[in-house]
Formats: C-alpha cells, sequence, structure tokens
C-alpha cells in the first residue's frame, strides 16, 4: 500500500486539471503503472483486510458489536478498493482505444473521487471497529487507543478532502498513515505470538 501510494508522486503522475490528451499521452507510456496501480491496491487491501480478520479472530471478537463494525468496514473498503482499481485500469485500455471521454472520466473518479471517499466512511469504519475490538491479550492497548485516533482522523481528512486540495493531501497521508498502523501492528502480533508460544 505504501508504494501504490508513494509511486504516482516520482512517476510525474498527472492530477487534476490534466486534459483528457494529456491523460491519453500519460496513460499509452505509462501503461504498466496503470495496471501495477490497480493490482498493488487491490492485493494490499485484501492483505491488509485479512490482518485486521485475523486481529478478530485473535481477540475472539467477530460477533460482538465492534467485530461487526470492523467486518461491515471490511466488506466497504474491498467494495471501493475493487471499483477503484477496475477505474484505474480501464484508463489505460480506454486510452489505447483513444477514448478521450471514458479515459477522462475514469481518471477522474480512480484519482480524486476514491481519495474522498475513502476516508468518509471505509477507514474509520475499520479502524474504530477494530480499536474497540481488539483485546490487550493480543495486542498492546495502544495500537487500539491508536486506531481509534486513526479512525478520527479520517473522518476529518475526509471532511476536509470535500472542500479543496489541502484536505485531499492530508487524506493522501491519512492512507500512509494507515499503512504504517498496519505494519507496526502486525511486527507487534508476531513479537506477541512468539512470546506466548514460548511461554
Amino acid at each position: 500500500m505504501i508504494i501504490y501510494f508513494a509511486v504516482p508522486a516520482l512517476a510525474g503522475w498527472p492530477y487534476a486539471g490534466a486534459s483528457p490528451h494529456q491523460l491519453i499521452t500519460y496513460a499509452n507510456s505509462h501503461t504498466l503503472l496503470f495496471y501495477a496501480g490497480g493490482w498493488l491496491q487491490a492485493t494490499g487491501a485484501t492483505l491488509s483486510i485479512l490482518f485486521f480478520l485475523t486481529l478478530l479472530n485473535h481477540s475472539g471478537t467477530a460477533r460482538r458489536m465492534a467485530g461487526l463494525v470492523t467486518l461491515v468496514g471490511c466488506a466497504v473498503l474491498l467494495a471501493v478498493v475493487l471499483i477503484e482499481a477496475a477505474l484505474l485500469e480501464a484508463v489505460p485500455a480506454a486510452a489505447h482505444a483513444k477514448d478521450a471521454a471514458t479515459v477522462a472520466t475514469a481518471f477522474a473518479l480512480s484519482n480524486g473521487v476514491f481519495a474522498r471517499i475513502f476516508p468518509l466512511a471505509p477507514a474509520p469504519l475499520l479502524f474504530i471497529g477494530i480499536g474497540y475490538a481488539l483485546r490487550p491479550s493480543v495486542l498492546h492497548k495502544r495500537y487500539a487507543n491508536s486506531a481509534k485516533v486513526v479512525a478520527a482522523l479520517f473522518v476529518v481528512a475526509g471532511i476536509a478532502a470535500i472542500f479543496g486540495t489541502p484536505g485531499l493531501i492530508f487524506a493522501i497521508v491519512m492512507s500512509v498513515v494507515q499503512a504504517i498502523w498496519i505494519l507496526t501492528a502486525a511486527i507487534g502480533l508476531s513479537v506477541s505470538s512468539r512470546r506466548t508460544l514460548q511461554t
């Protein structure tokens, strides 16, 4: 997920305001970037969801309200991400066919809309759910507390993203924060599991 969010900044990714002709030119010369981006997005989200399900399983809270909220967050996240990945991969296909309207529409939906929808519903649901579902016996309490903070910041970022570019940048930064939270929690779970096995 970190690669997915970082590469466009390094690859001269066209942002808002690019003409359909510029998008077609970019998509035709960076076809692999679009397909790899869709794959990274879908695969990264799926692996993240599997990790959250693992946390729920270890916590034994899947059937409680917090666990159910987490499960709904997982489903909504996967739906949104797969739609975004499909739109992202539609860009080079339409560019190859010289379909300027589809290129512009698919790019606008995958590039601008996803970054605004993601922090409004899927991310806060997932993090607030896991924040309350996570048990200290699985991971230290700081992970549950930080998950709640991440959820609140996602809501702020989602609302701010509606009103302008700074909010959109904040939403993208929060996506990187999410990936870092998942990475550190995975390391924490691995260390905790080893200690339990040794005991």
